[in-house]
């Protein structure tokens, strides 16, 4: 059994016992519709997934290094164990990602457009004070929207220009729109460059 009593799971080899978000999580997951369901219409929207935030609300204050600190490190086990537990959501996967050295941990992506940025890879970000007060968390750009805006010229540029904000607020206006016009400037914006 690889349950501790609460729901969380926990190995045999001494790893700490997930939280409760991270078992709800994959419990949530598991109710996925698979092929051939019909609890969820096709019209149904990801975005209308409230169920999730019922039961996981009260864990957001779980803390970000502790859920780091309990993943696994890819492997053909840990692999294994997601073809037992999610067979059905596992087949779709290609199967040139089937193999732990496809997987690599991003614990930080682009706020406009979901893209993973890797450790060390260059990226702007709002300063802090500025995020804190007006999304309550950081807001990063990777430079891969840079050089999609400016082209090779993106490497010219330290910051965020004009011409970025608006493709910004015309590419992305969802996201633009929970965001303030001081996010907006130049002088809201740092470099965070490769180490």
């Amino acid at each position: 059994d690889l349950t501790d009593g609460r729901g969380s799971n926990a190995s045999s080899q001494g790893v700490l016992p997930l939280p409760r978000a991270v078992s709800l999580a994959a419990m949530a997951l598991s109710r996925v519709p698979t092929k051939g369901s019909t609890s969820i219409s096709r019209g149904t929207s990801l975005d209308d997934m409230s169920f999730l935030e019922e039961e996981l609300d009260p864990n957001w204050d779980v803390d970000r290094d502790y859920l780091l600190q309990v993943l696994q490190e890819p492997s053909k086990d840990l692999l294994d164990e997601m073809a037992v537990r999610y067979p059905d959501q596992f087949e779709t996967l290609p199967v040139q990602v089937r193999s732990p050295h496809c997987w690599r941990l991003f614990i930080k992506f682009c706020f406009f457009s979901g893209l993973p940025i890797a450790e060390g890879e260059l990226h702007y970000k709002v300063i802090d004070d500025i995020a804190n007060e007006v999304y309550g968390e950081e807001i990063i750009l990777s430079h891969e929207v840079m050089e999609a805006v400016n082209g090779e010229s993106a490497e010219i540029w330290r910051l965020p220009n004009l011409k970025t904000f608006k493709y910004l607020r015309k590419h992305y206006t969802q996201q633009s729109g929970k965001l303030a016009d001081a996010v907006f400037r130049r002088t809201s914006w740092e470099t965070v460059r490769p180490e």
